[in-house]
């Protein structure tokens, strides 16, 4: 496990002039800074400050791209994107003021245990908190790997087993209320009115940069010329999915999912993605679902995902069972009678029954009641629908959102059944590094709250070149030719969003 904490506000000229976001909360912010120094120097360790005051609204995908990164003083660093555009709800972060890095299969509680460390003694303001968004404050993002013992390459170099990262700078919005925290690591031995000037001069930077740079391209301008390659052939990915379902025919395991990858480059070697337009074309297209971004260095991990691995607010834990899926009709008539067989599919509905059993289990050793929705419900998207089961539970007091992910994750839903058995079987016959694909990613807030999806529909970006991920849950009748046609139905989220205009034929290219 690692923590490190940075100070460097990546600007150099801490003369403020003119009017700038701090100034009518300039003195709270100092009383904040003070505090966390006298708190310091009473632990002989460095504390957090963090402090949230209300802002006027501004689309959080301008805050995104002017965070980008800059040539010369004003380096703003790393940044995290996450909206559900369809409740309102967003989150962007820029820069790092502390960071939790995990290793190995016990990356969540670590994780846990390193979160506490870091909240503990913490001086937090808010001003007016009955009006700042609850997801406002000091707020933690990032993500995990699928597997934690499947071999690493240089593919995901930078997305450590777990990263969750303190942003310097955090906007939060809700449907009515837009919050911007700072947060910054101090010791006592910390000059707090140069500390303060440096704060200010980062947000005064950021607001400047956000009147500058606009939200990207119209999510309608479809341009990108694309070459799409397969990184496994298809012959050789139906005879895998052909080779497991014999082994589950035999009792081996239950249910397998199986991924693939494909390689999507820009004909111009010139050209690379812009990242603001993918995630605007997401957001329009998908307003439901999870939109997300996390860049690391020049590489950016994006997509928008249906599935809501888990959320705790209030004491309350919601999540879901997400299996078995069907594509959308092409008229309304259609569209629900492929929604009724679904929902009569003797295949999906086994599936996900597993799913559900597997969720409920993992909630009750963290929840004091879990309750399961009596039946599966559709939850239908632009290009395909599946079957849904909300989970609730009652959270036990002390803990946190991240201690029931290493029971939750992975689900049957993007693993299998029987856990242990499945993930070796993922381990040894699809031959794909998976990354952060199919793992938790999202955010943990001060006490113990936040929202937690399953990262699907989603790539890894970097420059001109995308790499793509889709699974299937493969159970004992699955057919290899209906399974690699429904991954090349997911695949379709993202190659839209990278601005490939006609995804139809990618059956036939893939």
């Amino acid at each position: 496990m690692k923590l490190v904490f940075s100070n460097q506000i990546g600007v150099d000229d801490t003369t403020i002039s003119g009017q700038w976001p701090l100034t009518s909360t300039y003195e709270p912010l100092l009383k904040t800074l003070r505090e966390a120094a006298r708190r310091a120097a009473g632990q002989q360790r460095s504390i957090l400050a963090s402090f949230t005051f209300p802002i006027e609204w501004i689309d959080p995908l301008r805050v995104f791209t002017a965070g980008r990164d800059q040539s010369g003083p004003y380096t703003l660093g790393e940044r995290f994107f996450w909206e559900r555009p369809v409740e309102g709800n967003a989150l962007v972060g820029v820069g790092a003021a502390a960071t939790i890095e995990t290793r190995g299969v016990t990356r969540f509680t670590d994780s846990a245990s390193a979160w506490r460390t870091l909240l503990n003694d913490a001086a937090i303001t808010n001003i007016h908190p009955t009006d700042i968004v609850a997801s406002s404050g000091p707020v933690l993002f990032g993500g995990y790997t699928f597997d934690a013992l499947a071999p690493r390459t240089e593919l995901w170099a930078n997305f450590p087993d777990g990263l969750l990262i303190l942003p310097r700078i955090l906007l939060s919005y809700s449907a009515d209320c837009v919050a911007l925290t700072v947060n910054r690591m101090i010791q006592a031995s910390d000059d707090i009115e140069q500390c303060a000037k440096e704060i200010a001069a980062g947000v005064k930077r950021l607001h400047d940069m956000v009147r500058v740079y606009p939200c990207g391209r119209p999510a309608s301008t479809l341009e990108n010329d694309l070459s799409i390659c397969e990184i496994r052939p298809a012959s050789e990915w139906k005879a895998m999915v052909a080779g497991t379902v014999a082994k589950i025919q035999h009792g081996a395991f239950e249910k397998v999912v199986l991924a693939r990858e494909i390689e999507a480059t820009l004909h111009d070697a010139s050209a690379t993605f812009d990242i603001s337009t993918i995630l605007e074309r997401l957001r329009e297209s998908y307003p439901t679902a999870y939109v997300f971004a996390v860049q690391r260095g020049g590489r950016f991990f994006v997509g928008a995902t249906p599935e809501r691995l888990v959320q705790a607010r209030d004491g309350q834990i919601q999540t879901m069972a997400l299996a078995g899926s069907a594509r959308r009709g092409e008229t309304e008539e259609e569209d629900a009678c492929l929604g009724a067989e679904l929902l009569q599919s003797k295949k999906n509905k086994s599936e996900h029954e597993i799913v559900v059993a597997m969720v409920r289990e993992a909630l009750v050793n963290h929840c004091t009641h879990v309750h399961v929705s009596t039946a599966p419900q559709l939850l239908k998207l632009k290009n395909v629908q599946h079957l849904k089961t909300p989970i609730a539970g009652e959270l036990i007091p002390g803990r946190c959102i991240l201690d029931i992910m290493g029971d939750l994750h992975p689900t049957p839903a993007v693993g299998g059944f029987p856990r242990h058995a499945a993930l070796a079987e993922i381990r040894d016959v699809e031959k794909l590094d998976r990354g952060w694909y199919a793992a938790p990613l999202g955010w943990i807030g001060a006490s113990g709250h936040g929202e937690f999806a399953v990262a699907l529909r989603s790539g890894l970006i970097d420059s001109g070149t995308a790499r793509l991920f889709a699974g299937c849950g493969i159970v004992d009748d699955s057919d290899p030719q209906t399974e690699f046609a429904e991954s090349c139905l997911k695949f379709q989220a993202m190659l839209h969003a990278l601005g490939c205009e006609d995804v139809t034929g990618i059956e036939g290219n893939a």
